[in-house]
């Protein structure tokens, strides 16, 4: 079928073309708007500006397709193959995205805010400034999730999405928007949070080990039993975040701040924690075996029972702090 064909039957009302052939096809800034393509045939088509709000692309194939600036919103792609595809600027708020296939994808400054991303699989993809506020990504099912590996997510935009389950090994979220984020059990190993703001984020029993959050901003964050073994974080806040039975053995955290955090049963195992701010921090039972403290503010802290037998303890500041032995240092 040729584009005029398609468009001459549409505007008279016909509205279903499953598993037509389009490939290459030029649509460019044509309205579409609710068309049933599913399981059509869109490889390479050019859809640039094209309207396709609450289409149904179901199962489509859109390889390499350009929807750069194409209107999507609410549209139906679950289970489309849209690898190399081009979304730049992209509209695609409140759409199905569900175990659809975008890696390698180009998404920049799209607007996905509301999509459902479940299953999906975006490694590799170009999410840079794209928003992305309240996505679902939740994993629903083991061994079924959504894939962010080595995805480009600069400055993205992902406040109060929920990403419980999503693999981000080796994500870019520098800069990042995750305020409120549903981060739990996410593998983000080896991922650059470089001054990304996570306050209030849910980040239990997520494994951040070889992470980089300098400059990061945790404040009042949950990283309960989370792993963060080898992280670099220096600078980064921390201040009223929940951590208790965190991780951070061999983590570089210098100069961050934690003050009147929750630290009970930390594992601070030879951490650098040399001039951090660990003032009115919880650290009952927390393990400071080999551990750097020099210079560190500890001043108020909660010791109890702590182990800093073998730690560096030059020019810290105890004053006021409740030892391990239970008396206060004054």
């Amino acid at each position: 079928m040729k584009p005029n064909e398609l468009i001459e039957r549409y505007a008279a009302g016909e509205t279903q073309f499953s598993g037509l052939r389009l490939s290459g096809v030029n649509l460019v800034g044509a309205d579409l708007v609710g068309i049933v393509l599913n399981g059509a045939d869109l490889h390479g088509a050019n859809l640039l500006f094209t309207y396709l709000n609450r289409a149904n692309l179901a199962q489509a194939n859109l390889v390499a397709a350009n929807l750069s600036g194409a209107s999507l919103n609410q549209a139906d792609l679950n289970g489309a193959d849209l690898r190399s595809a081009n979304l730049h600027g992209a509209l695609l708020q409140g759409a199905d995205l569900r175990d659809t296939d975008i890696t390698l994808g180009i998404l920049l400054d799209a607007n996905l805010i509301g999509a459902d991303l479940r299953g999906a699989d975006l490694s590799g993809a170009n999410l840079s400034g794209a928003c992305l506020r309240r996505t679902n990504m939740r994993q629903e099912k083991k061994n079924h999730n959504t894939k962010l590996q080595t995805t480009n997510l600069y400055h993205a935009d992902l406040q109060g999405a929920n990403m419980k389950g999503v693999e981000l090994l080796r994500a870019n979220l520098v800069g990042a928007n995750l305020k409120e984020a549903n981060l739990c059990n996410v593998d983000l190993r080896k991922a650059d949070l470089t001054n990304a703001d996570l306050q209030g984020a849910l980040l239990t029993d997520a494994n951040l080990i070889g992470a980089s959050l300098v400059g990061a901003n945790l404040t009042g964050a949950n990283l309960v039993r989370s792993k963060m073994s080898d992280t670099e974080a220096m600078g980064a806040n921390f201040h009223r975040a929940i951590m208790t039975q965190i991780k951070f053995d061999r983590a570089n955290l210098s100069r961050a701040n934690f003050q009147a955090a929750r630290m009970n049963h930390a594992d601070l195992t030879r951490a650098n924690l040399s001039e951090v701010n660990l003032s009115e921090a919880y650290l009952v039972d927390a393990f400071f075996a080999r551990a750097n403290l020099t210079n560190a503010d500890l001043s108020n802290a909660n010791l109890t029972r702590a182990e800093l037998m073998s730690a560096n303890l030059i020019g810290v500041n105890l004053h006021g702090a409740i030892m391990p032995d239970g008396r206060i240092n004054n």
